[in-house]
This record gives C-alpha cells, structure tokens and sequence, in this order.
C-alpha cells in the first residue's frame, strides 16, 4: 500500500529512504529503483523498520504539528493520519530483500539483527521499538498523536541533547557520554542545582541558574552531566551559543506545549555588545509579551557574576554611568539560583586528580602527588579542568619526571 502524495507525513514524502522504498515497491521491476534503494539501505546502521520508524516519530509534517498543539479524539484527520501511517508501516516491514534479489542486490538490506545504538529519549525509544516490532502502524495514530503532544516534533522528539543555532533546533547524534558519576569532587556547589532540576524534571517549577566562576572550576561539565542525569526522564538538553542569546525568545516559543522538560544552557554568558542584548535576555527570562513556558528552565555559564562588560569610563564616572551600571548589572538578578564554582585549595586538587588517575587505571606511586601539583603550578591552575588534563597525561606516560 502506497500513499502518493502523503499529507500527514508530507516531510516525509521526499525523504530518500522513504521515497526509495515507494519507488521499488510501486515498481518492483526498475533497475534503477532497485539500485537507488539499495543505495540508501546500505548506508543505515540500524535495521529498516527501525529506521522508517524513527523518521516518523522525528517527523515536523502537518499531523506532527497538529499533534503537538492537541488534537481531540474524533478528529476526522486522524483517520488520514492513520491511513498514513500504515502505509508507512507497511513500507518498513516490506520484503525488500525479495524485491531486491531479482535484481542480485540483497545483500544491501540490514540484517535484522542490526545493533540499534539508543542515545534517543526514552517515549521515542519505546514507542519506536512497538512500530519496529511489527505492521500495522495505523493501529498506533492515537499513540503517535499523544507521543507528539508530550514529546514534540521533529529534533526535539527525537534527542536528548541539542544545540539552538541560526534559529533552528538541531540535535546532536552522540553527545557528551559524562554523567554525575564522573564528577569528582565539588558536590557542595552542585547540590543545590541537582535538587532543583530534579523537581523541575518532576513537574515542578524551577528558577533559572547562574553558574559563575573562573575557567576550568567545572560550570558547563556540572550541567551537562546533571543534565545526562535525568535524560532517561525525559530533560531535554539544549545548547546556546553566546552569539545566539538573543533569539531566546523564538527558541521558548519553538518549545512551549506540555512537554518535554527542557534545560536550555546559555554557556560562558558575558556581553558586551552595543546592542544591548542582555536586555533582550532579561525581557525573555522575566517572559514579555508572550508567557514564559512552564517546560523550560533557563541555566547560564560565565566567569563573572556581572554579566556585562563595563568600559573604563563606566567604572570611573559619575552618579549617571553609576545608575547604567545598575541596569547592566540587572541581569544577573534574573536567575534566582546563583552559584560560585571557585579555585580548589591544593588538597582538593589533589583529591580530584589522583581519583581521576585511579579511574583511568593509572600507576599510583610516590611521584603521583608531587607531579599533579607541579602540573597544576606549571600555568594550569587548581581546577577540576586541571585535573583531568593532569590525569589524561599521567596515564597516558607523557608527564615529565620530576628533576633529580
């Protein structure tokens, strides 16, 4: 069964998979349908109904984003919908090696033992794996529909992690593997922040955060590994470049409905523009015109806690540049959680890299202390970025001996 052209799924229509595998099977005979799919297929790690799966769910056609917006049980267009979907359904479950031995190119089909590596949110993951399990899939329009409302559309169902940029949501395949059990160290300075994304993942308001501190303290590795932390929640990780602050406002719009939960990490945050664009983030974290979503919660980096950069003349002036200086520095009040990462004291340090080494199955002798201080004093500093740099190196042989 064929759908030509689709209208739920009319993202999908286009597709070359999806497009290579209408071809072949309204048209089983084509040399060069045959040598097209073949083509596509040979490339995909994961097997076919897995991967047609997958592009439905990820899907940002019309009925995605009907969905997202709710959509009531008798709604006539469900039933096109669904009418969609088992033609999609059937695709992916077709006997595509059949057709493909007539023209001596099976091979190119996935096993169906194909690994499926699931760095994908768990509703994707699970909802997923019950089309890839068998036909049928028009059966499931009623559970597309709830998928898409709770989950999104498009990059956003379909990863945990993502990054904001040129005003697109783009997600990333295989993102940072760090979690809350390789931090080591510093847990005073995180605990406030696990407490309150935790009930922000369970449904709960939340504050933004302000995750302030020199370079190399740990600010953007506390997020990210809080973060991977409750991805098997749902949390949704979303990253944004500092020359991109200013379209927060449209990123909040492209993520208000009634779920995922969403981190959006604004990472090492100072301005000093003339444009002013901390006042266009201050607007968009207090909300404007528009609501702020209550899924999304807001987390900064930046080396200091005033956020804008002061001029000389600004520093040195008078009761007016004074008064300036008070706005600039408004923003900062904004996040209602703020948190100092500092300099560790030596013996923190220490603590920290010698965990690290034994971690990383490194030699532990008498030279190991003595060099990870003598690294960190060579111009690294006492950090936790030093001494994961400190552990790296000693594993891997390449730091100097100490002098006779």
């Amino acid at each position: 069964m064929t759908v030509d052209p689709r209208i739920a799924y009319d993202d999908l229509d286009a597709h070359p998979l999806v497009r290579a595998v209408s071809d072949l099977s309204a048209h089983p005979g084509d040399e060069h349908a045959a040598h097209r799919l073949a083509g596509e297929l040979f490339g995909i790690e994961t097997t076919v109904p897995v991967a047609i799966a997958e592009l439905v769910l990820g899907s940002s056609g019309a009925f995605a984003g009907l969905a997202r917006d709710g959509i009531a049980p008798g709604d006539r267009r469900l039933a096109r919908a669904a009418y969609e979907l088992g033609a999609l359904g059937a695709l992916a479950h077709g006997d595509l090696a059949g057709m493909l031995e007539h023209h001596g190119l099976a091979n190119a089909v996935p096993p169906e033992t194909a690994v499926v590596r699931d760095e994908r949110p768990p509703a994707f993951a699970a909802l997923r794996d019950m089309l890839a399990g068998a036909s049928g899939w028009e059966a499931h329009v009623a559970a597309v529909a709830e998928f898409h409302y709770r989950e999104g559309i498009g990059a956003l169902a379909a990863h945990r992690v993502l990054r904001y940029s040129h005003g697109a949501l783009v997600g990333i395949a295989r993102p940072d593997p760090i979690t809350p059990a390789d931090l080591i160290g510093s847990d005073h300075q995180r605990a406030p922040l696990a407490i309150a994304l935790d009930a922000f993942v369970a449904g709960g308001p939340a504050n933004d955060a302000l995750l302030y501190g020199p370079p190399g303290t740990g600010k953007s590795a506390s997020v990210r590994a809080l973060a991977a932390g409750c991805a098997e929640r749902g949390l949704r990780l979303i990253q944004v470049d500092r020359s991109d602050a200013a379209t927060v406002t449209a990123l909040f719009e492209e993520l208000v409905g009634a779920g995922p939960r969403c981190l959006v990490l604004l990472d090492d945050l100072v301005f000093d523009d003339a444009e002013r664009t901390d006042r266009i983030l201050r607007a968009a974290l207090e909300g404007d015109a528009a609501m702020r979503p209550s899924n999304v919660v807001v987390w900064a980096t930046s080396n200091r806690l005033k956020l804008i950069a002061e001029t000389r003349s600004e520093r040195e002036d008078d009761m007016e540049s004074a008064l300036g200086r008070g706005e600039k520095a408004a923003l900062a009040t904004r996040f209602g959680l703020r948190v100092a990462f500092t300099q560790l004291t030596q013996d923190r340090y220490i603590e920290i890299a010698t965990g690290l080494v034994a971690r990383l199955g490194g030699t532990q002798d008498a030279a190991l202390v003595p060099s990870a201080v003598r690294f960190a004093r060579g111009g690294h500093g006492l950090t936790p970025r030093t001494a994961r740099q400190f552990a790296v190196a000693w594993c891997a042989g390449t730091v100097p001996p100490l002098p006779e």
